[in-house]
């Protein structure tokens, strides 16, 4: 099992890398738009907590356009294209096509953090290492139950043209209600952008020694599992036959 998904993560490795569309949305236009809309601070830098609450925003946005895009929609294309259906039969089991395709994006997506992080901080004169250890953090824990939850997308009954515009609109009032605060912590759960937010601010406050929120903590944890089960009961329910003719 672990070699065929090894195999799945090269090959869908090759592919997203080499996908100019998706460097761009990952990439390129948040760092486009991290500089346009703060372009004084190139000259006059911002104090660190400004700095900080705009480039977790970033972050919301690039795993978020990784996990619709790199992982649900694109897993209804090798539906809808045949290949997920003949990777089955190569692999014998849908289980490792999943896994690379989820640990593919989570490199892809790791990258890009990682270099938009320092770009942005050298940018605007920020601590690069403090900021970078975030980020890494970050990587590391929140991209794969992001990841779970939008395999829900995988497994509808549709072609991937008909949904694909809807969920790549709907991300951008995610990311706006992210910075709304809420009294009821359970409410984040329907956010995946404010779950994005929240971690990065918990995971900056535990790294600058500013204290340890236990209560949003558990809250955090719960939620994460609740992604997972998820993407578990989802992954289930993927089908492999092409929706030919399905709007």
């Amino acid at each position: 099992m672990s070699r065929k998904s090894w195999e799945f993560f090269i090959l869908f490795n090759k592919e997203v890398f080499y996908n100019k569309i998706a460097l761009l949305w990952t990439l390129v236009i948040p760092l486009f738009f991290m500089v346009f809309n703060h372009l004084s601070w190139l000259t006059n830098p911002p104090d660190f907590e400004s700095f900080k609450n705009n480039i977790f925003l970033y972050w919301s946005f690039m795993i978020l356009i990784t996990a619709i895009s790199g992982v649900g929609i694109s897993i209804l294309m090798l539906r809808d294209n045949g290949f997920l259906k003949m990777f089955k039969f190569i692999g014998r089991n849908k289980l490792p096509i999943i896994l690379g395709k989820i640990g593919s994006q989570w490199f892809f997506v790791t990258i890009n953090l990682i270099i938009f992080t320092v770009a942005s901080s050298l940018l605007f004169h920020q601590p690069v290492f403090y900021v970078l250890i975030i980020a890494i953090i970050i990587a590391i824990i929140v991209p794969i139950p992001i990841f779970s939850l939008f395999l829900w997308i995988s497994s509808l009954p549709y072609r991937q043209e008909t949904i694909s515009p809807i969920f790549t609109i709907l991300m951008f009032p995610l990311i706006y209600f992210a910075n709304v605060e809420v009294k009821d912590k359970s409410l984040l759960l329907l956010n995946p952008a404010s779950f994005i937010l929240n971690v990065s601010k918990l995971i900056s406050d535990v790294v600058s020694n500013h204290g340890w929120d236990i209560t949003l903590s558990y809250t955090l944890v719960v939620i994460m599992g609740v992604y997972i089960l998820i993407g578990i009961f989802s992954y289930k329910i993927i089908a492999i036959i092409p929706k030919a003719g399905r709007i």
